[in-house]
């Protein structure tokens, strides 16, 4: 991978369904004013930037990233804007690594955001990522596409709605922890099955909110990063697959999923994700997807999924926590959701989360998913495993 990345600071912004208190500029100055104040740097530290912004359609201003820009410390510096729909972020934090891995730069900041709370209908824009000849008259969107997966997903790996429930309380009381989280509410299982029926089997509370927000890391070389932090984060494996669907096609994203881990886990020397990985913040924007992420990172066998939701293997005390922070399903401004996912691993790997934290992580993985699992488009998958060592 060339030189050896580390990650040396990240920021937050408190997330809402609107922030009506800020414009997208401010936004993206809270996040990265954190990041630079995690790393104690400052903007004279940064050789170069990489933006993430989703459809400009869901912000409502056409190539906001150029509105951003100085909000990000670019100015005099390299920058360029990175989208591949949900897996913006993580993308974004691949292109960062890339940077500093050959040797062009020594500190990168990766920020993106996302103010999803500027359209009524997010679903309806991201119907428009389906090929206009071939596919756009299938009418379907995210949602449902992943109620399909899921409905396939029951029969493959045997789990009910109730398990889907347990996911979902878990996450939601995960957030209570996390004072960046969206979604801060106190449910139960009975609360999750009684919720509307949005595309079934998927209820109200099985489902990701639409958030407004924005998050950055400060990615540096071993040299620079081992002098900036007591505890740098190292980026020891990283993948990133892009999966193109054609109508008449019928699966998910699982197995492109898995072939990505695979191969993030190949380069960080890890063979047995149970027992190495401490921490996994995962891309789950529906409770039945981290069901089925259980067996596609590696932590079981198909057979075993059902064992391993009902044993509290991803809870707080369990075997391997799951979205510690309360992941996708309690925060989600699409461009930066998965560098969330990233921010919040690097987290619990630097002994940062306070009262989300984990104990003794050393290694901890992070994914990300974007485009659509549906005919006629793309789909961008990542996986970053963070470690201490």
């Amino acid at each position: 991978m060339g030189r050896r990345v580390g990650i040396v600071g990240t920021g937050q912004t408190k997330f809402r369904s609107k922030r009506r208190d800020c414009s997208a500029p401010d936004l993206v100055y809270e996040a990265t004013s954190s990041a630079l104040a995690d790393a104690d740097l400052n903007l004279t530290d940064i050789d170069a930037i990489v933006f993430g912004l989703a459809p400009e359609a869901l912000d409502g201003i056409n190539s906001m990233d150029k509105w951003c820009a100085d909000a990000a410390g670019a100015r005099n510096k390299p920058f360029i804007r990175v989208h591949t729909g949900g897996a913006t972020g993580s993308s974004v934090a691949n292109a960062a690594v890339y940077h500093v891995a050959s040797g062009m730069f020594d500190t990168v900041l990766a920020v993106a955001m996302e103010r999803v709370g500027e359209t009524p209908d997010a679903q309806t824009i991201l119907n428009r990522i389906y090929d206009p000849v071939v596919a756009s008259d299938f009418g379907l969107n995210i949602i449902n596409h992943v109620a399909m997966e899921t409905s396939r997903g029951m029969e493959t790996y045997g789990f009910t709605e109730e398990h889907m429930a347990m996911i979902s309380v878990k996450n939601h009381l995960n957030a209570f922890n996390n004072p960046y989280a969206h979604l801060r509410i106190n449910i139960t299982v009975e609360d999750v099955l009684k919720s509307p029926v949005v595309c079934w089997p998927l209820k109200l509370l099985d489902c990701c909110p639409r958030s407004d927000g924005a998050c950055a890391i400060v990615f540096a070389s071993e040299k620079k990063a081992k002098k900036m932090a007591p505890i740098p984060v190292w980026v020891n494996g990283m993948a990133a697959l892009t999966d193109i669907t054609v109508p008449g096609e019928v699966r998910g994203g699982q197995e492109q999923i898995r072939m990505t881990a695979a191969r993030a886990y190949q380069m960080a020397g890890i063979d047995n994700p149970k027992e190495q990985i401490q921490v996994v913040e995962c891309y789950a924007p529906f409770s039945s997807l981290e069901l089925m992420y259980y067996e596609t990172l590696g932590f079981c066998e198909r057979k075993d999924v059902v064992k391993l939701v009902e044993s509290g293997f991803g809870a707080m005390t369990g075997k391997v926590p799951f979205v510690p922070s309360g992941g996708v399903m309690c925060t989600n401004p699409i461009g930066a959701t998965a560098l969330i996912r990233i921010a919040e691993a690097a987290i619990q790997v630097m002994g940062k989360g306070d009262q989300r934290q984990v104990p003794d992580v050393t290694n901890a993985l992070a994914t990300g998913y974007g485009g659509s699992p549906g005919p006629g488009s793309a789909s961008f998958v990542t996986a970053m495993v963070l470690g201490k060592k």
